[in-house]
């Protein structure tokens, strides 16, 4: 495949999510909830025959968008072919704000419990085979249209599918990913990719540690996969990572000029319900757009949802928290221009000693998809340190910012040192310690 051939396979890269699926969690424990199920179901939805394990929430409000905007279904399958639909445990909300040229992403948990309309509560990546059902197997995306409506006020216009297959296509088409790893990551993976996949002698453990890596499509699927020492949102922003890395180097290797060429083969790969004129009309905003102009809406375990077992079966689920679940999809339909970090619009100064340079620049790419306007400071500007140190010069002004850092870079509140400075010429300086390596997002306690 010739390199310019991955515009094809990519154009939805930077417009619809083409990610791929993860597996299942094993059951973390938690407390059995109790309470008695109810239903509230109101309008034309058919109650159930039979109670849920719990309460039926009310319909979401819609969010507020005065923009020209665009918002797209992506799925990653269970199977490498096409037509087959099972399992969606990926699932990826793009929304194109084409008033304002930005893109915004949400990552939505695959074990989200959620209403289904005209059924009952359901698993989220269950929705597509109960579609099948209901509305056969070319229309399926229907039901998970209504879905997503009912729980969380997204209206999708289109949708788009992909499996394993495809996602190596792109990665060989672009001759590997650089990738930006934030946090080490190890699990099982295949020895060799002509083994058997069923086999359990056909696995061995692997792992990533924290630096820049390039990857080969077997690496980056993998790490888009792993879940032995993560979590499954941990999984969802690592696949919107390799997201944003394909949409970067696309960029860089000047590969968006030759659509035309390209648009019915992709077609032709990806099951989508978006035509050539669709994509096509998606071209000058992939040419355009930039980094600062992309952002991802991060779901938080406690904030967003719940964990919680079913009172019928014990089967573990995620519970939405209405009130937060309608704010971050109000934050994913707002451009980032005007939403990241509350406004704040933060600077930050990173600074490393010699030694951890390349940690400089993880973490800096780690801030900079937070939504971080940052500066990378040279060596000189930076001390050896044992324990990574963030320094606010806000006076407390960007407290949201603030927590936004800490947790994105592993630093308690024992890493801040406040030094309020009106002329400082960026709001934070983080100095990198040589914990940073050693340290991981979902070992700390939120």
């Amino acid at each position: 495949m010739r390199p310019a051939s991955v515009w094809c396979l990519f154009v939805t890269s930077c417009t619809i999510v083409i990610l791929l699926l993860t597996a299942p969690l094993a059951l973390p424990s938690a407390a059995q909830d109790t309470t008695a199920p109810t239903l509230v179901i109101f309008g034309t939805y058919a109650t159930p025959l039979k109670p849920p394990p719990t309460a039926i929430p009310p319909a979401a409000p819609t969010p507020i968008v005065n923009d020209d905007v665009l918002t797209i279904l992506v799925l990653g399958s269970d199977t490498d072919k096409r037509r087959i639909v099972s399992r969606t445990d990926s699932i990826i909300v793009v929304v194109i704000n084409r008033t304002h040229g930005t893109v915004s992403l949400m990552y939505l948990p695959r074990d989200m419990y959620v209403y289904v309309p005209n059924e009952t509560m359901h698993k989220l990546n269950t929705v597509a085979a109960l579609g099948i059902k209901r509305y056969g197997s070319e229309n399926y995306v229907q039901l998970l249209r209504e879905t997503l409506l009912y729980n969380f006020g997204i209206k999708v216009d289109f949708f788009a599918r992909i499996g394993f297959t495809e996602f190596r296509e792109i990665i060989n088409a672009l001759g590997g990913l650089r990738i930006s790893v934030d946090c080490a990551i190890e699990g099982n993976r295949l020895i060799s990719p002509e083994l058997d996949p069923h086999n359990p002698e056909s696995y061995q453990v692997f792992r990533m540690d924290i630096g820049v890596h390039r990857m080969d499509a077997d690496t980056a699927l993998w790490y888009a996969r792993a879940r032995g020492s993560s979590t499954d949102m941990d999984r969802g922003r690592r696949q919107m990572e390799i997201l944003t890395a394909i949409w970067r180097q696309a960029r860089d290797m000047n590969l968006f000029a030759q659509a035309t060429e390209f648009v019915p083969r992709l077609l032709r790969i990806v099951d989508t319900d978006m035509t050539a004129a669709d994509l096509l009309g998606l071209v000058p905003l992939a040419l355009s757009l930039d980094l600062n102009r992309v952002q991802h809406i991060n779901l938080v375990h406690k904030q967003h949802f719940t964990q919680w077992y079913t009172s019928d079966s014990g089967t573990f689920t995620w519970l939405p928290i209405p009130e937060a679940m309608a704010r971050a999809v109000q934050d994913l339909y707002t451009p980032p221009t005007r939403n990241r970090l509350q406004s704040e619009a933060p600077i930050v100064a990173v600074a490393a000693a010699a030694p951890l340079l390349e940690y400089r620049q993880v973490a800096a790419e780690r801030l900079m998809r937070e939504g971080f306007n940052v500066t990378l400071l040279d060596a000189k500007a930076g001390q050896p340190r044992n324990f990574t140190l963030i320094y606010d010069y806000t006076g407390g002004a960007k407290p949201h910012s603030l927590t936004i850092l800490k947790r994105a870079l592993r630093v308690s509140d024992r890493g801040v040192i406040a030094q309020p400075d009106p002329n400082a010429p960026y709001d934070f300086r983080v100095e990198i310690g040589y914990s940073y390596p050693n340290s991981c997002e979902f070992k700390i306690r939120q």
